[in-house]
């Protein structure tokens, strides 16, 4: 029985440790494993257990760290100098958000 568990945990590491591959714009991680890169123009954000910065957006170019304490966070922030476009979702210089009116 002892051999059986010890078997199932040294699976368990090693699927732990096969992503290994290492991404240079960073990942969005789930459950300890990257689910997917950081599309071109954009890096990741993580966060252990702590405040989060919010993305910065084109409402929100200057974004204040939240409060609360999250776990577990990872995001694709939209790389400085440019915003992240909420109605498009896209990354874009500030001067190009789309106009309030």
């Amino acid at each position: 029985m002892k051999l059986v568990i010890s078997v199932c945990v040294l699976a368990l590491v090693g699927l732990a440790l096969a992503d290994t591959k290492t991404h240079s714009r960073g990942c969005i991680y789930i459950v300890g494993r990257c689910a997917r890169e950081c599309e071109e123009g954009t890096h990741a954000y993580a966060v252990g257990c702590a405040q989060k910065t919010p993305e910065a957006t084109c409402e929100e170019p200057n974004p204040v760290k939240e409060e609360a304490i999250i776990c577990d966070y990872s995001a694709c922030y939209c790389d400085p100098p440019t915003v992240r476009d909420t109605v498009s979702d896209k990354c874009v210089a500030l001067e190009d958000c789309p106009k309030k009116n």
